[in-house]
């Protein structure tokens, strides 16, 4: 997924793999805000996939994040660990959990719930690539958004809580921007303000060779920004429910 085009705080720096749970066909590690998952020419090393493939060369992304996205990153570590995932991903058998940060909708209402769209990638006049919400002709897009809560260091605005049901590129910084409240900061979609914050929070799948699901949640990772308690007790009880649309 592609991240350019948002006006943001942080800037690249020195930052060391954190790992959250690995078997020996994964490795989940923390993505820093900032950083790429991948990239065609990373002579320098820069990206999470190029660290991961230091220590394991056939390492492969079955997702990936936005570089302004922080959060959880699931990188298989042969091919037979990404044949797995890719096919999971495709039937959407992942659950995943994103935090973004948005303005104080007047009408929360409309915002919560389930959310379809239908996304067209396009060449933004800024050079950039970036989705657009169409009537037809799109890929069909599905969200859910569970909840809301005010963002205690950011007065004015909340955290909304994503279930993110199709992974299309930037798809939630799209149909946030399509319902009216694209990322604080996400210039590229209408943002304004400062302080970019979408995180990828939690995950649940199902590992390669194993008989039960893997849960993936670092309840108190340094990185994150002040998020509610309930917020944070609701996303580490949070069970998933049906993927279908």
């Amino acid at each position: 997924m592609g991240s350019a085009g948002s006006k943001s705080t942080f800037q690249p720096r020195p930052w060391q793999l954190r790992v959250l749970w690995e078997s020996p066909h994964e490795r989940v590690v923390y993505k820093p805000a900032g950083v790429a998952s991948e990239l065609t020419s990373d002579p320098h090393r820069r990206s999470i996939i190029a660290q991961v493939r230091k220590h394991c060369p056939e390492a492969r992304l079955p997702h990936r994040l936005d570089r302004i996205c922080s959060g959880i990153l699931l990188v298989a570590l042969n091919s037979k660990s990404v044949r797995h995932h890719n096919r999971c991903v495709e039937s959407r058998d992942w659950k995943k959990l994103y935090v973004a940060r948005i303005q104080t909708p007047s009408d929360v209402g409309e915002l919560l719930g389930e959310q379809k769209a239908f996304l067209k990638r396009r060449r933004h006049r800024r050079g950039l690539d970036r989705m657009e919400v169409v009537r037809s002709g799109g890929q069909p897009s599905f969200l859910e958004i569970h909840r809301m809560e005010d963002a205690p260091d950011f007065p004015g605005q909340s955290h909304v809580l994503v279930e993110l049901k199709t992974g299309r590129y930037h798809q939630i910084r799209a149909m946030l921007a399509g319902l009216g409240s694209p990322l604080v900061g996400d210039t590229l979609y209408g943002g304004t303000g400062r302080d970019v914050f979408l995180e990828h929070i939690r995950l649940r799948f199902r590992p390669f060779e194993a008989d039960e699901d893997q849960v993936v949640f670092d309840q108190s990772a340094p990185e994150r920004e002040a998020i509610a308690p309930a917020l944070l007790a609701q996303i580490a009880d949070w069970e998933g429910g049906s993927s279908g649309d």
